[in-house]
């Protein structure tokens, strides 16, 4: 909701953001208020919100044979290279299988080698031959398939990347192909920013001007991104829809999923929608509008207008529709205040 994003933006200006359906308190008829006059504001400061590294896709990987599962080694959020080890069956079956299909394969190639010498002098017939010739061949693809099956009792990554996830425990009985651990590529990253809905309405790449992300590991430097795709439902937890980004440029210090990142938008904001106000400024009512209290200069006696904001920063919002140039507003003490109510002027702008 838009309306929580205004909440945290006040606790960050060390503002206290309140409804418009608050309970008039009972005072005096006259109420001191911060008031300012509406100008045309500075569009170029970013919104900004707090997104979070994405694997770009992962990949559920597992053994070609089934066993018991012996150990994976590296903890989840390991990185790794391609040819790493990252899992391993326990191999004494394997094994036990390999020396005696080697045992069959020689006693095999020793028993051809008597026949070969029998057919020679015309002791055994071709039929002796051929079925020793066969047999040979029979335990030597007995010796190749137990090699390769105790070669696969070694699990290596695929390609350099960082284990997100086990799925198995050492020790356990694992099927053919069941996975045991989750592998997600490093060389493009993305982040995810979660959006309240009213601001799905108005965010999209042809509202987006410039998208940037910036890392604590070097906070004075920005990251250029572009718009790749959003979540079409919003998420049970948050209410906020599911914005994708993606670097164009990788930073040069590792970045791995899960990560902390702020997300800075600037929006191509319409040539009319020139007007910002301090966050401080802003209420919002039960059902999520938004609105302000203008002032009237003669009497001094304020109003309740509706109006519709862009997405805001750290300090300011756009103002969308709603007010004109030149009109005064309640900047700070709004809180309490309802139509017609008289205020106070503590300074004006």
């Amino acid at each position: 909701m838009l309306r929580r994003v205004f909440a945290t933006l006040w606790v960050i200006a060390g503002l206290s953001g309140c409804g418009a359906d608050s309970t008039v308190e009972t005072g005096p008829a006259v109420r001191p208020a911060r008031l300012i006059t509406v100008e045309a504001g500075d569009h170029s400061a970013p919104s900004q919100f707090v997104g979070k590294v994405a694997p770009a896709h992962t990949v559920e990987l597992g053994f070609e044979i089934d066993g018991t599962l012996q150990q994976l080694p590296l903890p989840e959020g390991a990185l790794v290279q391609a040819g790493d080890v990252i899992a391993q069956l326990d191999p004494e079956r394997f094994e036990l299988a390999l020396e005696s299909a080697r045992a069959d394969h020689e006693l095999a190639e020793k028993t051809l080698s008597r026949v070969e010498s029998l057919k020679a002098s015309g002791t055994v017939s071709q039929a002796e031959l051929d079925e020793a010739v066969a047999r040979a061949k029979l335990t030597g693809f007995a010796v190749e398939t137990a090699q390769k099956d105790l070669d696969d009792t070694v699990l290596r990554a695929p390609f350099a990347g960082q284990l997100t996830k086990r799925l198995a425990e050492n020790f356990s009985p694992v099927a053919r192909l069941s996975p045991v651990i989750r592998l997600a590529p490093v060389e493009r990253i993305e982040v995810v920013i979660g959006v309240p809905e009213q601001l799905m309405a108005r965010l999209n790449p042809a509202t987006l001007s410039k998208a940037a992300v910036r890392f604590t590991a070097d906070p004075e430097r920005l990251f250029e991104a572009q718009w790749l795709d959003y979540e079409a439902e919003a998420s049970r937890d948050t209410q906020t829809y599911d914005v994708r980004f993606s670097l164009t440029e990788t930073p040069p210090w590792p970045v791995l999923p899960g990560m902390t990142t702020t997300v800075l938008l600037s929006m191509a904001t319409p040539d009319d929608a020139i007007i910002q106000l301090p966050l401080s400024a802003v209420q919002s009512d039960a059902a999520g509008n938004f609105f302000v209290w203008t002032v009237e200069r003669d009497t001094w006696r304020v109003t309740k207008r509706s109006i519709e904001v862009g997405v805001p920063n750290r300090k300011q919002v756009p103002v969308l529709a709603g007010l004109e140039i030149g009109e005064q507003v309640v900047a700070a003490g709004g809180a309490w205040l309802y139509d017609g109510m008289q205020v106070r002027p503590l300074g004006d702008g």
